[in-house]
């Protein structure tokens, strides 16, 4: 085999395998980005149900003051 065959086949080789590199830290960047969608979004979920407990205890603290009010 003559040096310049030996060289385009390891080049080429090398592009395969940066290629692959490439793509398989596109996927992670992928997943990564996913996840942290998904913790935001249980995050905004948690936060919503505890203003809705919120919501609903100020209601009933206000019945209670009206109740204690009108005694």
């Amino acid at each position: 085999m003559r040096a310049w065959e030996f060289m385009t086949e390891e080049a080429a080789a090398n592009s395969f395998a940066d290629n692959l590199k490439q793509q398989a830290d596109t996927k992670a960047d992928q997943a990564k980005k996913l996840k942290q969608a998904a913790s935001v979004q249980k995050k905004r979920e948690q936060i919503n149900s505890v203003r809705a407990s919120l919501t609903k205890r100020q209601g009933e603290l206000g019945k209670v003051m009206a109740s204690a009010s009108s005694l």
